[in-house]
């Protein structure tokens, strides 16, 4: 009886112990994974969520003042480098009317553009991409695109050469000149996950985080700009970024 009990009682080896180890190694390197693959794509998606929010604004805001708006990119302010654009941060500007000289349908915008929110910071390791956000492949006439680039005062952040998409006083998107016969066409806003720093992947001064076959950013995700205003949702990488 003795004896039995002995070794009814006897722990585990070694061994055991060892592989019990390797295994809760392996089980939490995979957690791990799968909980930084789903804070990437939760970043983007708040980023899509933000530039949708940002565009919504600049359109009611336009609507509701009878003046142009834009919606302004910049570089992440808290980054000096002179030699990346890490395009984080966003806000929307309208123009004053009282500096809005009219001339028929036209407008000659050598007024000021007025900041109307403090901005927003786009989630960590979220980039807006001028490279990939390109007018849509069918539009006429699609080779270049409707993205304006200007120099801004930005609210509290001092002058910054900026990407802008601007808006009318109906809430439509327009070119960055503003010409009525300059035909708006419809205009990919894309997102990227990346980092800064230069090489042959690198587009904007960001190096995205990891390619497919055809060398286009994995997890890019964006919207298109329709002429009229409205937003929708590119759904797959060949709409966000191209074949």
């Amino acid at each position: 009886m003795k004896r039995n009990f002995v070794q009814r009682c006897k722990g585990f080896t070694l061994v055991e112990l060892l592989v019990v180890i390797a295994i809760m190694g392996i089980l939490m390197t995979m957690a791990a994974g799968v909980l930084r693959d789903g804070g990437k794509g939760r970043g983007m998606d708040s980023g899509i969520d933000m530039l949708e929010n940002l565009v919504r604004e600049a359109r009611a805001t336009a609507q509701g003042n009878d003046t142009y708006t834009r919606v302004i990119i910049a570089n992440d302010p808290r980054n000096t480098s002179s030699d990346s654009r890490h395009l984080r941060y966003m806000t929307v500007q309208m123009l004053s009317k009282e500096d809005t000289q009219y001339d028929g349908s036209d407008v000659r915008k050598e007024g000021r553009w007025i900041s109307t929110s403090s901005g927003m910071m786009l989630p960590p390791g979220v980039y807006f991409s001028p490279h990939y956000s390109q007018p849509l492949e069918w539009a006429e006439g699609a080779s270049g695109t409707m993205i304006g680039q200007s120099n801004a005062r930005l609210s509290g952040r001092g002058t910054s050469r900026v990407y802008y998409v601007e808006f009318d006083e109906k809430g439509r998107f327009v070119s960055p000149s503003a010409d009525p016969l300059t035909p708006t066409r419809p205009q990919r806003l894309v997102l990227i996950n990346g980092r800064m720093g230069r090489g042959r992947n690198a587009h904007d001064g960001i190096i995205p985080g990891e390619l497919d076959s055809k060398r286009r950013p994995v997890g890019a995700k964006g919207i298109v700009l329709w002429p009229n205003g409205d937003t929708s949702l590119l759904r797959t990488i060949d709409q966000t970024v191209g074949r």
